[in-house]
């Protein structure tokens, strides 16, 4: 009936929102993760949905070849070789390559309907289709809930459902057409997350081009109706060879007069980039994580049974070794040893044998 009526109905638009603190001051509400939970049925429902526009979607090549995320045999891994790799490839020709990570403002809680309708309309759905999405969109109501209490429902009048089954693929569609806007730089979508460089032997052309396409950036969020939050920053990937200064750094003026900032090691999906690649960053990272929850698990080692031991091992501490391992293997073997050691300690753990036990004996 919601199909043949294109109506959905206005209870399963209804969404309760649980503030989740991320850290810093309590009394901040930038400083809570929001939750949204929605109608179980409406869910299931969607999921029907989904299935038909994901495979139209892919039968006709409807999203960019520079999109990665929330698609089949895509992910942050394979968005994460594609840059990487391309930077590997400048610096064996002896280029220094520049690179603009933006991070979109709340870009799900932006979109405007209208506007992706109209996307939707300009990649071919039917009148009836686009009258189903326009009911899905408009007319949905949340609530926040804190500590038992409960707000009044208030209409959203912008965004993609959050905790919906649509709602990423939705927010793909409506970014499909941004790397149409680039006239010099590689680009690269995952989600919100967006990373346009360019590779060129004079730092000046970098500059210049990197400029040139981040102003055309900023005119396709001025007109998507988008904001470009003030996290994005820049990065010049290059060898202590190749680039010693520091005063030639690269410029790059926002459209308010402000310059984004230049990093060092910036987090882009996950893993730790810094200008050598050397991965030395995230290994970092990765073995604080690693070596805290180790220790946790070792207080309590006489608790468990090996098989707990294991479980506990391949869900909790396996997966910090395991994300984008095909990139950062590429380091040197010092920088992978400390990981090796941290692996041998896991492994001494969920066998139980003594601290001193020879890793071959492992």
């Amino acid at each position: 009936m919601s199909l043949q009526f294109n109506e959905v109905p206005d209870i399963w638009k209804h969404s309760r929102i649980t503030p989740i603190h991320k850290g810093g001051d309590i009394t901040d509400p930038q400083n809570y993760r929001p939750i949204s939970i929605i109608c179980v049925i409406a869910k299931v429902f969607e999921k029907l949905i989904y299935n038909q526009v994901s495979k139209y979607v892919e039968n006709y090549n409807i999203l960019s070849q520079f999109q990665s995320g929330f698609r089949p045999n895509y992910s942050t891994t394979s968005a994460l070789l594609k840059l990487t790799n391309d930077v590997y490839s400048a610096l064996d020709c002896g280029d220094l390559t520049g690179a603009i990570f933006i991070d979109l403002k709340k870009a799900f809680d932006l979109v405007d309907h209208y506007l992706l309708l109209d996307k939707l309309y300009a990649v071919g759905f039917s009148q009836n289709s686009l009258l189903w999405f326009n009911s899905y969109l408009h007319n949905r109501k949340q609530c926040v809930v804190i500590q038992g209490k409960q707000s009044d429902l208030f209409i959203q009048e912008r965004g993609i459902p959050q905790g919906s089954i649509l709602g990423p693929l939705l927010c793909s569609i409506f970014i499909k057409d941004l790397p149409l806007a680039f006239s010099y730089c590689s680009v690269h979508l995952y989600a919100d997350d967006t990373v346009i460089y360019i590779s060129n032997p004079y730092l000046t052309q970098i500059q210049n081009l990197l400029q040139s396409d981040f102003n055309a950036l900023q005119e396709w969020l001025h007109s998507n109706n988008l904001l470009l939050n003030a996290k994005s920053h820049t990065m010049v990937f290059d060898t202590k060879r190749m680039f010693k200064q520091k005063s030639n750094d690269i410029k790059i003026m926002c459209n308010d007069g402000t310059y984004l900032h230049r990093v060092d090691q910036i987090k882009y999906l996950g893993l730790w980039l810094d200008p050598e690649l050397s991965f030395k960053p995230h290994i970092d990272y990765i073995l604080r994580k690693i070596n805290f929850g180790t220790s946790v698990l070792y207080r309590s080692k006489n608790c468990f049974s090996y098989n707990v031991r294991k479980k506990l091992a391949l869900q909790l501490i396996l997966p910090f070794f395991d994300y984008a391992d095909v990139i950062y293997q590429n380091t040197t073997k010092t920088n992978l040893l400390p990981l090796t050691i941290a692996y041998n300690k896991l492994c001494r753990f969920v066998i139980g044998c003594s601290y001193d036990t020879h890793h071959c004996i492992l």
